[in-house]
């Protein structure tokens, strides 16, 4: 082997085992956050590190692809629009808070773009990359798979209410949707697994997946199970390329399952809190201060976000928020119950423009490399990845969640992976081809 060869392997393998960590991590930080509180960190660092690399790429090629460009443009469009809010108004004083909240609101789109840097600059054996997190993605699935059953039949402490009659299953982490996330993140492992190894189904793996996400028994995993579900028999089943019609159906069937929700939540309240639920009076209250500021924003860590929960905000005491249970000084476990209301007051009018061009812009590279891939697998990934943003972020700041980094890191993954396994398969078969064998 030359010395080119070697140093090229040898950068394949480095890279190879970076990614593979990092799915690993990725695959147990809702776990370890159990345990470990400054785990919860653990997204914003990786993210904060491809963000480094995708600005080191940046200066030593001196270009910069037109998505790229465009995503990095939306982005300190909506920064600045913040920034302003917070100079003018000078809600938030905390610095902090104002540094938190922007990386909050951009550290997928930091994976996002240093994922694809990286991937383009290094050779990658996107198989071990992932052979090893399936296999410890399985084990941990079997393991929730097994306590979710025992759940529905006894008391073993592992649900967070009743419903249907039947237990919401919450594992160990307390809240359901950790339950759901975690599952998400190991669908996306075992379609990448289908993706890059022929033959391998893992039907049986996703469809206990799948029961998981009716364990958890909530309109969001409720509504993903079923448009999982229809994904797959579309695009893995019966091979459609137009999902048009289809498309139209989930969507309906979504807003019937979630319905019951929408009324419970955003109509009726929750008589406990006032006489209004958390996100009902983020909504409103995102409604008026949209409106008061306009067409300014209130600036970061100023509404809705976590850092305005830290910090507690000046805001939550002008509109009377400290008084109504979960969303006090003391109990603040509702205040980061809403995204979209958030953006509205934080950013105002330009700076919400801004992030709903760079949210979809991201979602639509990301379906679109997956088409282009020509991969059945990674284009079912990439459209339930985009459904489950769009419902998620509806009832919670997800896109400011770990599983949105963590899902953005493996849906950006998978095209490189199928284009790589295509020019290592064209090389095999080449010679074989010239030769006419």
């Amino acid at each position: 082997m030359r010395a080119g060869d070697r140093s090229a392997a040898g950068a394949g393998i480095g890279a190879s085992g970076a990614l593979g960590l990092i799915t690993t991590v990725f695959l147990f930080q809702t776990l370890l956050e159990n345990f470990f509180y400054k785990a919860s960190y653990i997204d914003e660092a990786i993210a904060a590190l491809f963000l480094g690399y995708f600005v080191l790429d940046l200066l030593m090629s001196a270009e910069i692809r037109v998505v790229d460009l465009l995503i990095c443009s939306f982005a300190a469009v909506m920064v600045a629009a913040g920034l302003y809010g917070n100079l003018r108004f000078g809600i938030q004083g905390a610095k902090a808070a104002i540094i938190i909240d922007i990386i909050s609101h951009l550290k997928f789109v930091f994976v996002f773009l240093g994922v694809s840097a990286f991937c383009r600059v290094n050779c990658v054996d996107y198989r071990s990359v992932i052979r090893l997190p399936v296999l410890m993605a399985k084990a941990y699935l079997t393991v929730l798979f097994v306590f979710g059953v025992i759940n529905q039949v006894a008391d073993i402490g592992m649900h967070a209410e009743i419903r249907y009659g039947l237990r919401v299953y919450s594992f160990i982490f307390g809240t359901p949707g950790i339950v759901a996330n975690t599952v998400l993140f190991i669908i996306s492992l075992l379609l990448m697994e289908c993706a890059l190894r022929p033959g391998k189904g893992n039907r049986i793996w996703l469809a206990m997946a799948e029961i998981l996400l009716i364990m958890v028994i909530k309109s969001r995993s409720l509504i993903l199970a079923m448009v999982f579900a229809a994904l797959y028999v579309s695009l893995i089943i019966e091979k459609k390329h137009s999902l048009l019609f289809r498309g139209a159906l989930i969507l309906a069937a979504a807003g019937i399952i979630g319905y019951p929700q929408y009324k419970k939540y955003f109509v009726n309240g929750v008589k406990v809190n006032v006489g209004k639920s958390p996100r009902l009076l983020f909504l409103e209250g995102g409604t008026q201060l949209f409106k008061e500021y306009f067409p300014f924003g209130t600036g970061f860590g100023t509404f809705g976000s976590g850092s305005a929960a830290n910090y507690y905000s000046q805001l939550y005491y002008d509109m009377g928020f400290d008084e109504v249970g979960g969303m006090s000084p003391s109990d603040p476990r509702f205040l980061n119950d809403t995204f979209w209301p958030m953006i509205a007051a934080q950013l105002g009018l330009f700076g919400t423009i801004a992030y709903v061009l760079l949210l979809f812009g991201v979602l639509a590279e990301l379906c679109h490399r997956a088409k282009e891939s020509g991969n059945s697998y990674i284009r079912l990934a990439a459209l339930f990845y985009a459904v489950n943003v769009l419902v998620s972020s509806i009832q919670s700041n997800y896109p400011g969640n770990n599983s949105m980094c963590m899902l953005t890191f493996i849906v950006t993954l998978m095209p490189f992976a199928a284009s790589a396994a295509g020019l290592e398969s064209a090389a095999a078969t080449g010679p074989e081809a010239h030769n006419g064998n």
